[in-house]
């Protein structure tokens, strides 16, 4: 993107997340940071419809969101149309507003691990990182959310399920800070996933 170009759109659309899309993002997000360097009044918006990814790349994604913040003075608001899955749902909760339309939803779950190595080294090296990454993932939700605690984030996430979660279910647990209704768009709050 030209930087006139991206000065004029402020936004960006995140579909899955591994190592190459986190690149691409974070190129942007400093074009159009510095573009836009102490306007609080111009927000970038983060269009989410994502699958989730990689933990890593995902986390990468937010270290330069706090980074285009503190170094810049921009707003970074995060919006979810479709989906958030597994680590898209983290990666929303870096946005100063959070959103979501009443049709999407929101997905909770273990991360998934596909490894090959030594036993003893895979089991012992990589359990160490799945407990850090269990243990940020919940102190981010504990603290964005402001609703329980970190161990309670951690069992609700790690339980062993997928947890889907409807707009209004995430706007209840503080995942988000506002469902954006429009004059045809249906209640949200019959719109929640069968328990």
């Amino acid at each position: 993107m030209r930087r006139a170009e991206v000065e004029a759109a402020g936004a960006y659309f995140v579909s899955g997340i591994d190592d190459q899309s986190a690149e691409m993002f974070n190129r942007s997000l400093l074009l159009m940071s510095v573009a836009r360097q102490g306007r609080q009044d111009r927000p970038i918006v983060v269009y989410i419809n994502s699958p989730g990814g990689s933990v890593g790349a995902g986390f990468s994604m937010m270290e330069m969101v706090y980074h285009m913040r503190r170094t810049y003075s921009v707003q970074i608001d995060m919006h979810i149309t479709g989906s958030a899955f597994s680590m898209a749902a983290v990666l929303v909760q870096a946005g100063d507003h959070r959103s979501m339309g009443p049709l999407s939803t929101m997905m909770l779950h273990s991360s998934s691990w596909v490894l090959s190595g030594e036993d003893e080294r895979i089991f012992r090296d990589y359990q160490k990182l799945s407990e850090h990454y269990q243990n940020v993932t919940a102190q981010i939700f504990a603290q964005r959310t402001g609703r329980k605690n970190a161990a309670w984030w951690r069992r609700f996430i790690y339980s062993g399920r997928d947890r889907f979660l409807g707009a209004e279910e995430c706007l209840e647990l503080g995942l988000v800070d506002q469902v954006q209704q429009s004059s045809q768009s249906p209640d949200a709050n019959k719109l929640r996933p069968p328990r």
